[in-house]
């Protein structure tokens, strides 16, 4: 899997970026340094080509998910994640996963469904991808999640706030932010983010 790592300063948070379809492991560095501009950076490329479009797990059409895909690459980029953090001596902990569109898809379900000291989660505009079957307690688990509210063309009401019933229901601290721009990422939202972050 093709991934981009920069070492940030010590005192800086530590990112693991994930992007949405069609974008690569430059599209949210910049976003990451905005949320802190000492944090330390692990950016992966989705290694499923659609329609020549990076993303991270296959599609069967527009919010059609091929499950197998899913399951497979959620196990591989976990396992990216654990041997590049032994490598670089970072804790898993200590990590922060920064997801957007398809890629927050795939860090929330990474969340969800396995079991991982992996714990906060940014997740720009994800939704539930309708997998729960798992139910350990996610009380270690903090995360902040935004939805583009109706205008919105990807992300409905209902599959979003059924990922929010899936984090809540298990313990999770969820932060929800609603913004009125659809399925774009807002600086409202990020300047939110960021803030949560300093929490």
């Amino acid at each position: 899997m093709d991934y981009l790592y920069q070492a940030g300063k010590p005192n800086g948070k530590k990112f693991i970026l994930l992007h949405g379809t069609g974008g690569d492991e430059t599209s949210l560095v910049d976003l990451a340094k905005f949320l802190d501009a000492d944090s330390t950076i692990l950016s992966f490329r989705g290694k499923i080509e659609e329609d020549g479009m990076n993303c991270f797990f296959k599609r069967n059409g527009l919010n059609q998910f091929d499950f197998e895909s899913l399951e497979k690459e959620t196990d591989h980029l976990l396992e990216e994640i654990e041997t590049i953090s032994e490598e670089k001596g970072i804790a898993l902990e200590d990590w922060v996963l920064v997801g957007y569109s398809n890629g927050a898809n795939i860090a929330a379900h990474l969340l969800l469904e396995r079991e991982t000291t992996l714990s906060k989660g940014i997740f720009f505009h994800p939704m539930s991808l309708e997998v729960h079957t798992q139910s350990f307690n996610l009380a270690d688990k903090k995360v902040w999640v935004s939805y583009g509210g109706k205008q919105d063309p990807i992300v409905s009401e209902a599959s979003f706030a059924e990922l929010v019933a899936a984090f809540r229901d298990r313990s999770a601290d969820v932060t929800v932010v609603e913004t009125a721009y659809g399925h774009q990422v807002s600086m409202d939202e990020v300047q939110n983010a960021r803030e949560w972050l300093k929490e």
